[in-house]
């Protein structure tokens, strides 16, 4: 196998394991949200939620996505500043 050969897989290996590990990340913190929501939202916002403009309830799936969206716009926003 050549040395570029190498770097290619050592690359996709590397993105690879990135990925699982910002989607557990993601996943984790999406359950955590998930879990917390309901109890400190309408606690928090209460004439919001009875208007309807923030949600009482995320499903599973909104709240990780949710986090992934954060987390994405938090990178972004560093990388921005670094520039």
């Amino acid at each position: 196998m050549s040395e570029r050969g190498a770097k290619i897989i050592a690359g996709c290996i590397s993105g690879f394991v990135t990925a699982i590990v910002v989607a557990f990340g993601a996943t984790v913190g999406g359950t955590l949200l998930w879990l917390i929501w309901p109890l400190a939202v309408p606690e928090a916002f209460p004439g919001l939620v009875e208007t309807g403009a923030v949600a009482a309830r995320l499903s599973w799936r909104a709240s990780v996505a949710l986090t992934w969206v954060c987390a994405l716009l938090i990178k972004a926003s560093q990388t921005n500043n670094k520039a």
